[in-house]
């Protein structure tokens, strides 16, 4: 059985916009365009299959950059070197 966007959308409990995104990111199973215009979605027991997706990369921020002894430089003539540990 097949079924368009709309009804997808309402079996899937989301907006007819969100299927029309997942469609062109290609993450619903077996879709096919008909006649340039109209989208066709078969149906897996009752309901559209939507493939997952891959997450992205890990964030930098966790990583230490640079994880010397900090040096503070200023004054350095008369107060002389002062180290935070």
């Amino acid at each position: 059985m097949f079924v368009g966007t709309t009804e997808a959308a309402s079996l899937l409990s989301i907006s007819a916009q969100r299927v029309r995104v997942l469609l062109q990111e290609g993450r619903i199973q077996g879709a096919r365009k008909i006649n340039g215009r109209t989208w066709v979605i078969p149906l897996y027991k009752g309901m559209p299959r939507i493939a997952g997706r891959s997450r992205g990369p890990k964030p930098r921020w966790r990583s230490c950059r640079h994880c010397g002894k900090n040096t503070i430089h200023f004054n350095r003539p008369n107060i002389g070197i002062v180290k935070f540990y």
